[in-house]
């Protein structure tokens, strides 16, 4: 009899949502809005650049924008801009020769937590218009981005957004995140093992830092870890098993920071994060040390 899966550990105080869904230039010294709706704007102040202003209109990360301004297809007024000019409120900016909006009325920003399985692609436009539909939430504003998404193999809790201001925010550290992994492994899992990898420091030239690693449970040639770690990719857990004859058969990240998956959200469903899960990851990426400045989102292209 195959085993059971390891039950994900629901985050104290918190109680997940029922619904889910299915898968599914500036010449002025004064500082300027750019209306949004009736009751929001978006400021544009004579200090902000236009990286930081796309950002946090959903249109583009940071370095996707930068990409777009080398490559000729953004431009401000008519001509190409230089890397990081200031914008005015009064600015005309185009992308391919279109009008790029800074706003989009009536409209509501998400945070979506989507449970993907493992080696399902993350098709960004069919989860979010799924959820969107089957949550009921309001019609998205901006593009889609994913928070530190999981590569194709792995699965989990993928975190998918159209506020870009929190998006930019919140992936300058969110790499530096404590996050938790469970993974089931072919093979026998002896705690010797388990010690060395508990104290591992490096895989390869790539240095990584486990917090802890516990075997769960496992019958015959399948066996379960849960791995507590900072800084380290999912890539780089395999990777280490993988060079000591261990094949990690499924990866699952079951944490990230202080978002949880937990197992009342089945695969290939979403829900929207709760405020105070929302604040907690913003004050958990504020509250790193030293983030790393060239830190971006993390983007998929197949998005509205």
């Amino acid at each position: 009899m195959a085993p059971r899966p390891p039950r994900f550990a629901a985050p104290r105080n918190v109680s997940a949502p029922r619904n889910v869904s299915g898968p599914g230039r500036g010449s002025a010294p004064r500082r300027a809005t750019t209306a949004r709706s009736r009751d929001e704007q978006i400021e544009v102040a004579p200090s902000d650049r236009i990286q930081k202003v796309l950002a946090a209109a959903g249109i583009g990360s940071r370095r996707e924008v930068e990409r777009w301004i080398r490559e000729g297809r953004l431009q401000i007024n008519g001509a190409v801009p230089a890397l990081g000019v200031k914008l005015d409120a009064r600015d005309r900016i185009t992308l391919d020769g279109r009008p790029v909006r800074l706003h989009a009325p009536g409209k509501e920003h998400h945070i979506l937590l989507y449970h993907r399985s493992p080696g399902d692609n993350l098709d960004i436009k069919v989860v979010t218009s799924r959820a969107i539909e089957i949550l009921e939430l309001g019609k998205s504003n901006g593009r889609w981005l994913a928070i530190q998404p999981m590569p194709p193999v792995d699965g989990g809790l993928e975190l998918l957004t159209d506020d870009g201001s929190w998006a930019n925010r919140v992936s300058r550290g969110a790499h530096l995140l404590t996050v938790d992994y469970v993974l089931r492994m072919r093979g026998p899992l002896k705690d010797d093992l388990v010690e060395e990898f508990r104290a591992a420091t490096h895989v390869e030239d790539d240095a990584i830092e486990i917090l802890s690693a516990e075997a769960q449970y496992g019958e015959g040639f399948n066996h379960w870890l849960k791995v507590t770690a900072r800084a380290t990719r999912s890539a780089q857990v395999r990777h280490w098993w993988a060079a000591r004859g261990i094949i990690v058969s499924r990866l699952m990240r079951v944490r990230l920071g202080p978002v949880h998956l937990t197992r009342d959200l089945p695969r290939g469903h979403s829900r929207t994060i709760l405020a105070s899960e929302r604040n907690a990851l913003v004050n958990e990426v504020d509250a790193i040390p030293t983030p790393s400045a060239s830190a971006d989102v993390s983007l998929v292209d197949d998005v509205p």
